[in-house]
């Protein structure tokens, strides 16, 4: 029940290492854009990502309550991640899982001078017009990912495994993944299940917060923190009702168990 999360780049090869790898383990393969929320998905900031990848059996696996455009909320990777034997490929699932034991964190890779020859063979372009959707790609991918995680997409120590697929084939790139996977290492167990659930109930918390108009007063700011079902939230308010809300609101949540409620009431912001 590993899970693999992929970063996408455009031109890697990685959608052909992606269906090599799921075509002999038997996985699913889901392509995703990670959003906020679902609200967010209608915006079209990302054409590229606007597709599930794989056979037309792997998408019917996913069609019902999947997102069927490619875009996906935290929750509904971290759902996927609890079901288990499927590759998450695009963007965002890598960082978002890395600390989950059982979750293989991957990125592919290849020097641009091998990606634009990529693109100029797949869409018939001309090198000038290669260059510039894969810059805009990855100027797209990285402020996403900056927004979301604070973190530079590029650095390796993002990742499990780095691929660079300009000296290794898909299949290769297939037979290091499959080696992988099979290892111990990254089998599930009760605990790295435990910690997908914790991770599942932050984002529904956090989701719930989000939709909240009384949570989006001055001054707030409560962070999420769950083990083993027990909830803490922290941070600092302006107000005297708004601990009291997101106490309520997170009490609501499905698998919450005690709930520490460490949140600060300051004097309003100026």
């Amino acid at each position: 029940m590993t899970v693999i999360a992929m970063t996408r780049e455009m031109g890697t090869l990685g959608k052909e290492v992606a269906r090599e790898f799921a075509r002999r383990m038997n996985y699913t393969v889901v392509h995703h854009e990670l959003v906020e929320g679902r609200g967010e998905r209608d915006r079209g900031e990302s054409e590229v990502y606007r597709f599930l990848e794989g056979s037309e059996g792997e998408l019917e696996k996913w069609r019902n309550n999947r997102a069927p455009d490619g875009y996906l909320t935290r929750e509904q990777v971290f759902e996927i991640a609890l079901e288990g034997d499927a590759i998450i490929r695009g963007w965002g699932a890598a960082s978002l899982l890395k600390s989950v034991p059982n979750v293989l964190s991957v990125r592919v890779c290849a020097p641009m001078d091998f990606r634009i020859d990529q693109m100029k063979r797949r869409l018939g372009i001309d090198e000038r017009a290669a260059r510039r959707e894969i810059e805009r790609s990855d100027a797209s991918h990285g402020r996403a990912f900056l927004r979301f995680f604070e973190q530079d997409w590029r650095d390796p120590a993002n990742y499990d495994i780095v691929l660079n697929s300009e000296h290794l084939t898909p299949e290769l790139c297939a037979d290091i993944l499959c080696d992988a996977v099979r290892n111990p290492a990254f089998a599930e167990t009760s605990k790295t299940r435990s910690a997908l659930l914790d991770r599942l109930l932050e984002a529904r918390i956090s989701t719930a917060f989000a939709e909240d108009g009384g949570m989006h007063r001055r001054g707030t700011r409560i962070n999420i923190s769950v083990e083993d079902s027990e909830v803490r939230l922290y941070g600092i308010v302006a107000d005297g009702s708004s601990s009291g809300i997101a106490e309520s609101i997170a009490s609501a949540q499905q698998g919450v168990g005690n709930i520490r409620n460490e949140i600060i009431r300051v004097n309003a912001f100026s």
